[in-house]
């Protein structure tokens, strides 16, 4: 087993001796000498670049990712920055305190060997093997060229060289010092021990040279090389690590300004970068926003809007709001109907494109009323009055009314009188007065009604005009004014002509109807229309033959009265179509 020597232990002419032998400038001089490896530094140099290369991955990992949970490093991921950092620093700090430290050892640090011994120096507490101990020498080539001495526990001492040439030249030499080694064992002669072996105590001393041993001293650096690692890993990673973190989130924001998704933005705000509000406030509404009007419908953005009722993109919210209800409006205008446009304005009564909607509803009334005059034969007058009608309608409704007005006639009186005294007077069945009763003439005067409203039908669209029939007007009634009304007034009167036969034996009486129509709209001038009728009795025109004397009276009062109103109904069609 070696002997174990701490240099720092011995006296001081035994340091001054053993540091000079180890750099030739006393003797004994070393036979061979292998210096103290650097291996354990170029270790740590080492092992720091492998701290490093992991700090600048993790550094570099979710570097300006929303999606990656590394995006920006947490407590614990700055921990690690600091920690990686501070053992590459440690490793650096330690790789020179060892440099350092084999550099300020007052010998040459190193694997020597002796005449007399074989001294490992490689650190202050030496180990060292008799060469008197050894049974054999060696020379070896791996792992590299030495000198091995076996010891006689069998432990095999190798002491590295430069060369092989080296080595041979060693093995020569301690083989020519073994024989003065031992004639100086056997003498006991300690100054020729000395000579040989630079840790044999000869007892000498310069009585001038320094009598306090060596202690061991080390910079303050090297034995606070760990508070210096930690010092220098806290302060680089956590500059490092915050400075990252600050790059990385605006890279983050930039791309989410650009292109961010809802997704993105939720995960960003995840993160808390230093943008949080920003997105919170801004990007992120106006991304669902976006996500809100692609589903292409008012109610996904009306929507959107109730669940952000202060939102900061207020403005954005209204025109995304405008452009959907303007996408529907479009839709409703393909239908081509006012009807299509009523049932947008009860659907969305929010009024947000009331000048489109009104541009709308007024080319359909445009293209009705350029449909009409391309058509229509009427005078100025009746053009003048249909486009003031077609205006109303557009503000006001569709629904206008057509109705009749019977008022009580003058001379009905008069002319039963005068059949009566007739000789032809058949019987009260033959009064002229029963034929032009209001029952009777209320089916006439529907039929003017429903001719008109078909005429009106098939020139203009429902949902933008159409005349219906109304209920008759009293006498004294006055004049609606709630909607468009054409109001036809009349009373039959006996015209002071009669027409008496003789087959069958009865007596006629001719009758004059002037209607007069108005057609009122609540406001302006009405659209006046006079019809005058005179009616005879057409009896030439029917055959009386086998006919009873009721049916024949009754076709022809028939055709008189339906030939005024056939003449009415013409004069109006013709007035507006």
């Amino acid at each position: 087993m070696p002997k174990k020597i701490d240099f720092y232990r011995l006296s001081r002419p035994m340091q001054d001796r053993f540091a000079a032998a180890t750099r030739r400038t006393a003797p004994p001089a070393p036979i061979l000498f292998g210096p103290a490896p650097r291996t354990r530094a170029w270790g740590y140099l080492g092992a720091s670049g492998v701290f490093l290369l992991a700090a600048g991955i993790l550094l570099h990992a979710g570097w300006g990712e929303v999606s990656s949970p590394l995006a920006l490093h947490g407590t614990k991921a700055l921990a690690l920055d600091v920690a990686l950092l501070a053992a590459a620093a440690y490793c650096v700090v330690h790789a020179a305190a060892i440099l350092r430290g084999l550099e300020v050892m007052p010998w040459r640090p190193g694997m020597f060997l002796f005449p007399a011994a074989v001294v490992d120096a490689r650190r202050p507490v030496f180990q060292v093997w008799p060469v008197t101990e050894s049974e054999s020498v060696e020379r070896v080539v791996s792992p590299g060229p030495g000198l091995a001495l076996r010891m006689r526990d069998g432990t095999r001492v190798v002491v590295p060289a430069a060369s092989a040439a080296e080595v041979e030249r060693a093995d020569v030499a301690l083989q020519s010092f073994r024989g003065e080694l031992a004639k100086a064992i056997a003498a006991q002669d300690v100054h020729m021990l000395a000579e040989l072996d630079p840790l044999h105590d000869s007892a000498l001393s310069s009585p001038i040279g320094p009598t306090e041993a060596m202690k061991r001293t080390l910079p303050a650096w090297i034995r606070l090389d760990w508070g210096i690692a930690i010092a220098i890993g806290v302060a680089a990673g956590l500059a490092l690590g915050t400075t990252r973190n600050t790059m990385s989130d605006e890279a983050m924001f930039r791309a989410l300004v650009s292109t961010g998704t809802v997704a993105d933005l939720q995960r960003y705000l995840t993160h808390g970068g230093r943008h949080s509000d920003e997105v919170r406030d801004v990007l992120l509404p106006r991304a669902q926003l976006r996500d809100a009007e692609a589903q292409g419908t008012v109610e996904a953005v009306k929507a959107f809007a109730a669940d952000h009722p202060s939102s900061k993109i207020g403005p954005e919210i209204d025109v995304a709001l405008r452009r959907a209800m303007l996408a529907e409006l479009e839709k409703a205008k393909k239908v081509g109907t006012v009807a299509a446009l009523d049932q947008f304005v009860r659907r969305y009564p929010d009024r947000i494109v009331d000048r489109e909607l009104k541009a709308a509803r007024h080319a359909l009334y445009a293209r009705a009323l350029v449909a009409w005059k391309e058509k229509s034969e009427t005078d100025a007058g009746a053009k003048a009055f249909m486009e003031r009608l077609l205006a109303w309608a557009e503000k006001n409704g569709a629904t206008s009314e057509v109705r009749f007005r019977l008022k009580p006639s003058k001379s009905l009186d008069d002319a039963d009188k005068s059949a009566i005294k007739s000789g032809h007077y058949p019987g009260p069945d033959a009064l002229p007065s029963k034929f032009v009763a209001p029952a009777v003439l209320r089916p006439r005067e529907q039929r003017v009604e429903q001719a008109l409203s078909q005429a009106f039908a098939a020139a203009f669209p429902s949902d933008v005009l159409v005349l219906q029939p109304g209920e008759p007007l009293a006498a004294d009634a006055p004049v609606p004014t709630k909607v468009p009304t054409l109001v036809i007034e009349y009373a039959p009167e006996w015209s002071h002509v009669n027409t008496a036969t003789m087959k069958p034996n009865t007596v006629f009486a001719g009758y004059n109807f002037t209607f007069d129509s108005a057609f009122s709209l609540p406001e302006g001038a009405p659209l006046k229309v006079q019809v005058k009728a005179w009616r005879g009795a057409e009896v030439w025109k029917i055959k009386s033959d086998g006919m009873e004397r009721e049916d024949f009276q009754q076709k022809v009062y028939d055709t008189m009265i339906d030939g005024a109103f056939d003449q009415l109904d013409k004069k109006l069609e013709d007035t507006f179509f």
